[in-house]
């Protein structure tokens, strides 16, 4: 048994079975699927059916055979046609399109983590909840707003794409097993040593198991569980890294790292990243294992989706601050070491990152604001922002179709378009305002909103569809799940990561707008 062995909490299909067909063909199988004669589940007579179950898997690949399935026949004429879309090598071999397609693509310069939230144990049970599937069309749709030319005229020229891979944290986590325990808990491991199965009652087992599965994560993380859960979020977090840097040489020293968190785990990346180093060291992918105190990738962008993390700084008397000494481009160096401006490693609140976005479904009774946590009084200052739309109304088309027809009438401004920064009008205080107006504290607010954020702004509204028929409290059920769907999420998405790093770069309609105030006679 190797190191690797002995932590088996992270490893997946840990607890899978394995039937083999054949010498080549065999089938992963979980818990829930595999034989047993109390619940009369025979998989072996399904597969010698025929009948696909659980996970197949082929070893081998034959190449010929390959060639000789997807080889169409000769036509009438006797001349031998290729597949549509084939290439040939330089000797004559069939070679895969889309395999060419991608070394002639160059390497991706973005890479966006997800960690997922809770309910992820259910998926072991549920194949439909599984969070990678969620991922895997949120990145298809990614590919397809990254194509369309509005967002091809504002990504930055080195950008070349992106890849979003899924952190699946909890699969394989066990709270009642497995894993370090810590010193105190083995003191009271002879008297106290329960677990959730010994004071579960026996009635509703169904609806009890999915409410352990599902919302016990919450309670679990404000336990003592909570190093388990960090760890296991961090250690996938470097092997996904590791793996992709190894099949992708240069990355780690060229590449861009992104992470986004969902729900619990948002506030698990709060926890993570404000014990950040300011500086990563240089990935070393001889080591044999990763770290698990701390990411091994320096992160550009967090982006927090149906966050509860406004509700834990509050918990823990904390406030949302930037990182001392970090060099953010476009950021003056004289903020960033600023007293009373940025904060040290260690302090929770304090984020090893370039930017950070909040994004909020209305309804979602789970998210929390952010800005506030910088500081309310400059909070309360500023417009509610939302995340602009990638649809037009019918009015809207209307009313700009009669802006190009009517004399005097200019065409409305695009919402993505990227234009110079114009300086604000500012309108001088009348002497009350001087008297009770704190401008210092507003430039420290200033500075810490710009450093945490290159919009000024950190808080982001989906907007929903409105009008007379809708209900919130029906629209709550789907609004947690609803951001990989949500195409100005997408789009947002997009641009932020693919746009030129910096202030200047911003596009106005991301920008922070102050909220206008009551003139005073």
């Amino acid at each position: 048994m190797t190191s690797g062995d002995t932590d088996a909490s992270n490893r997946p299909f840990q607890n899978y079975h394995v039937i083999y067909k054949d010498e080549t063909v065999a089938f992963l199988l979980k818990p829930s699927l595999s034989p047993s004669a109390y619940y009369g589940r025979r998989p072996l007579s399904k597969i010698m059916k025929g009948i696909t179950i659980g996970i197949p898997v082929v070893r081998g690949f034959d190449r010929p055979k390959w060639e000789r399935k997807h080889e169409k026949k000769p036509t009438q004429r006797g001349s031998e046609a290729s597949p549509p879309h084939a290439l040939r090598g330089e000797q004559g071999e069939l070679v895969c399109p889309g395999c060419e397609a991608e070394k002639n693509q160059g390497q991706v310069t973005d890479l966006v983590l997800v960690a997922h939230g809770i309910g992820q144990k259910f998926a072991e049970r549920v194949e439909s909840f599984h969070f990678t599937h969620a991922i895997n069309g949120f990145r298809r749709a990614v590919n397809i707003e990254l194509g369309t030319p509005l967002v091809q005229g504002i990504l930055r020229e080195s950008q070349n794409g992106m890849m979003i891979l899924p952190l699946n944290w909890r699969l394989g986590l066990s709270f009642e097993e497995g894993g370090p325990m810590p010193e105190e808990d083995k003191v009271h491991q002879a008297t106290d040593g329960f677990g959730l199965k010994d004071i579960e009652p026996t009635t509703i087992p169904a609806v009890r198991s999915m409410i352990s599965d599902v919302m016990f994560d919450i309670p679990f993380y404000m336990s003592h569980h909570k190093s388990k859960m960090i760890k296991a979020l961090v250690t996938e977090a470097n092997r996904v890294y590791r793996l992709w840097c190894r099949n992708n040489p240069g990355f780690a020293e060229h590449g861009r790292v992104h992470l986004i968190g969902h729900s619990l785990g948002s506030a698990m990346a709060l926890e993570v990243l404000s014990r950040q180093p300011t500086s990563v060291p240089h990935l070393n992918l001889s080591q044999p294992e990763p770290e698990t105190s701390f990411f091994e990738f320096d992160t550009k962008n967090l982006f927090l989706v149906g966050s509860p993390a406004g509700f834990f700084l509050l918990l823990e008397r904390g406030s949302l601050m930037p990182r001392h000494g970090r060099r953010k481009p476009g950021a003056e160096s004289a903020d960033t070491t600023a007293g009373g401006v940025v904060g040290e490693a260690g302090t929770f609140g304090c984020l090893a990152v370039d930017n950070i976005y909040n994004i909020l479904a209305k309804e979602d009774p789970i998210a929390y604001l952010l800005n506030g946590a910088v500081d309310p009084t400059y909070a309360a200052s500023l417009k509610v922002a939302h995340v602009p739309s990638t649809a037009s109304s019918f009015f809207k088309a209307f009313g700009d179709a009669f802006r190009y027809v009517i004399p005097g009438m200019q065409p409305a401004q695009r919402t993505f378009a990227p234009e110079p920064a114009r300086p604000p009008a500012f309108r001088l205080p009348s002497q009350l305002e001087l008297e009770v107006h704190d401008f210092t504290r507003e430039e420290i607010a200033e500075k810490k909103i710009f450093l945490l954020n290159d919009n000024g702004q950190i808080d982001y509204y989906l907007r929903s569809g409105g009008g007379p028929l809708e209900i919130q409290y029906l629209n709550m059920l789907s609004a947690h799940t609803s951001y990989w769907t949500n195409l100005d999420f997408i789009r947002m998405l997009c641009i932020e990561i693919g746009r030129e790093p910096g202030r200047g770069n911003t596009l106005p309609a991301m920008r922070a707008v102050k909220a206008t105030k009551r003139m005073i006679p």
